[in-house]
């Protein structure tokens, strides 16, 4: 009788043990675990309670601009259109994404630690405040960009080099923050893609923009830019049929030569002859197969979609045959790559062949325009040496000066590019054009790089030209 009482008890209190962890475990789970994502969550009545009865902080552009504020509890834009693709929107129906998502915390004024400043807020019985958060962003070069690209489809990117600090990123068509259930519900408004960012989120093949990258993987194994291939207009290599745009016939051709006319013969030997391994190790040196992004110092640095930028799937050389490899070499075969992928490229060239981690987000500040966090980027990837970068800038100079990017030369700043035409089935090819530029301001030289690219806009050279060097002149000035 007394075992079994004994042997009851013990199960009572391994069934009370049991459910105290379960409960335990419960609530760590949300508190801990889920916590940002619960506090985040739209649908949460306390923090849509909590934001209502704080003033909301604002947005600022790079040059004390405001971006985003809050009047009359009602969300105000400088610009709606021009900059939705980073400062996205935040609504009780359809969520919170961009800078108003993803700092949505700081500019509620909401802690997301319960921290010694918050302790004195609550012994003082203030009421809380909301963060002021400040941008890389440039609005005039960000609406200077829209307004280059107009009505065609595509995207722009532009980098400070030396920090990776992002200047402008737009995206066309975009849509309007102040509208959102049009285009939650409108079909003809989603097939458009409004409210993807081509910039960062959408991949195309790169074409002859990749020839940047294969130059370097050549250059860094020991390949001189003296190296002559004989260009016929057609080859095969690994069984693979290849030939160069509209089937021109360069002759006999070095390196600085072959990027400045586009040949696709050229890189598509140095492609193949270089082999995978190598090849692979200079494009994954530039962040291809890399969610880079999420290594940066705060990850929400970068608050937009990201995709990766790949040479194959799952990003393996031993699984590419010749033939693929050389297709690769001048941008086609199953090369995507991100705008700010290629924007990325070009500014490392500018950067002596360091390439930094493009960033949005700068400091947080209090309402009195105390700094409470300051950001800086990261080194990501160091593809190529300075003597290098020295060698590809020259030859990415010869594009604009007597190759494919003549349009974009410019008396009053140096312009460095390469041109792409990414050929694509069922209708016109892709127009790219990526590079970088420098002006001299007294003892300083500045620098920018930039990416864009036209979908389905046909040349490089014809169409993608124009719109970056429109840009570059506002920078200029």
């Amino acid at each position: 009788m007394v075992n079994d009482v004994q042997l009851r008890i013990r199960t009572l209190l391994m069934i009370i043990t049991v459910a105290f962890l379960v409960l335990f475990g419960y609530q760590a789970y949300w508190q801990v675990i889920k916590a940002d994502w619960l506090t985040n969550k739209p649908t949460n009545r306390r923090l849509a309670r909590a934001e209502k009865l704080t003033p909301r902080g604002a947005i600022y552009d790079s040059n004390g601009v405001k971006l985003a504020w809050t009047e009359n509890g009602e969300r105000k834009y400088a610009d709606p259109i021009g900059t939705a693709a980073v400062i996205g929107y935040m609504d009780p129906v359809y969520g919170r994404v961009g800078v108003e998502g993803e700092w949505n915390l700081e500019l509620a004024g909401l802690s997301r630690t319960f921290d010694a400043a918050e302790v004195e807020r609550v012994r003082r019985n203030e009421k809380p405040q909301g963060k002021d958060v400040a941008l890389t962003l440039d609005l005039k070069l960000q609406q200077i960009g829209r307004a280059a690209l107009g009505d065609k489809t595509g995207a722009l990117v532009m980098l400070d080099p030396t920090t990776g600090a992002i200047l402008a990123l737009v995206t066309s068509p975009t849509y309007d923050p102040t509208r959102l259930q049009e285009y939650f519900t409108n079909k003809d408004l989603a097939q458009n893609g409004e409210l993807r960012n081509r910039a960062t989120q959408d991949v195309y093949p790169p074409g002859s923009t990749m020839k940047v990258l294969t130059a370097t993987a050549a250059l860094t194994h020991g390949v001189s830019t003296g190296k002559e291939y004989t260009c016929t207009g057609k080859t095969v290599i690994g069984g693979a049929p290849l030939k160069d745009y509209g089937n021109e016939v360069h002759g006999t051709l070095s390196m600085e030569s072959a990027l400045a006319k586009s040949c696709n013969n050229y890189f598509a030997h140095t492609a193949a002859d270089l082999g995978a391994a190598k090849f692979y190790a200079t494009a994954t040196s530039f962040g291809f197969g890399s969610d880079w992004w999420n290594k940066l110092p705060e990850p929400r640095m970068l608050p937009v979609s990201m995709t990766k930028s790949n040479l194959t799937a799952k990003m393996e050389p031993t699984k590419v045959n010749k033939g693929e490899l050389a297709h690769m070499g001048f941008g086609q075969s199953t090369v995507v790559v991100t705008p700010l992928q290629m924007a990325m490229i070009a500014a490392t060239v500018a950067n002596d062949g360091t390439t930094m981690a493009p960033y949005l987000v700068t400091q947080v500040r209090k309402a009195d325009g105390t700094v409470l966090n300051d950001y800086k980027s990261q080194q990501v990837g160091f593809p190529m040496n300075k003597d290098i970068a020295t060698t590809v800038s020259k030859m990415m100079r010869k594009v604009v000066t007597s190759g494919t990017g003549t349009r974009a030369n410019m008396s009053d700043a140096t312009v460095y590019g390469k041109t792409g035409t990414a050929e694509q089935d069922g209708g016109d090819d892709h127009a790219w054009f990526i590079g970088f530029a420098t002006q001299k301001k007294g003892d300083e030289t500045r620098k920018v790089a930039f990416a864009v690219i036209l979908e389905r806009g046909g040349t490089g050279g014809v169409a993608a030209v124009p719109v970056a060097r429109k840009v570059l002149e506002a920078w200029v000035e």
